[in-house]
């Protein structure tokens, strides 16, 4: 799709490729709706803002069947897939898929967020702030709590392929 902001002969199908040499960490954030469903969606755009204060973003496709859920939490948990997490990438990268998280797979943290039990990292976040993109939503997070698991092996994306990110202890 291009837009009157897409530079002349741009191609998005190429670019779109040229981003899948950035290889990334496989990431499910986690936030309750207006019901108290807890929702999972899988980001790749995960990253780190600041260190002091702790803030996270990660970006939302507007396009999204879940935009609503996570434009409308002001609570959240990013969780670091492990790299034997395939299916749960599948499950919540899939366009229509169902994105309830089955509650035996959550616990909270301290904003009361749901968060992946089995995860090698989770960031319990609260909302600071959402700015509109292109074609996503940024949202940044105050991160307020986490838990990590070291030493386990992290689920990666690389050239449209999942891959295992060695922790290297």
């Amino acid at each position: 799709m291009q837009t009157s902001d897409t530079p002349p002969g741009f191609d998005p199908g190429d670019y779109r490729r040229a981003l899948g040499g950035f290889g990334t960490g496989v990431a499910l954030v986690a936030a309750h709706d207006a019901q108290g469903l807890a929702h999972g969606l899988i980001i790749n755009s995960l990253t780190s803002v600041s260190l002091h204060p702790p803030i996270m973003l990660w970006c939302l496709a507007n396009s999204s069947a879940a935009f609503d859920v996570f434009t409308q939490a002001t609570t959240f948990s990013l969780n670091i897939l492990r790299s034997d997490d395939h299916g749960v990438a599948q499950q919540f990268s899939r366009r229509g898929g169902d994105r309830v998280i089955p509650s035996d797979q959550i616990c909270t943290m301290e904003t009361g967020a749901p968060a992946l039990t089995a995860a090698v990292a989770s960031l319990d976040c609260r909302l600071r702030l959402r700015q509109p993109m292109g074609d996503h939503e940024v949202i940044y997070g105050d991160v307020v709590a986490y838990r990590a698991d070291p030493g386990v092996d992290a689920l990666g994306f690389f050239r449209g392929r999942f891959v295992t990110l060695k922790s290297g202890e």
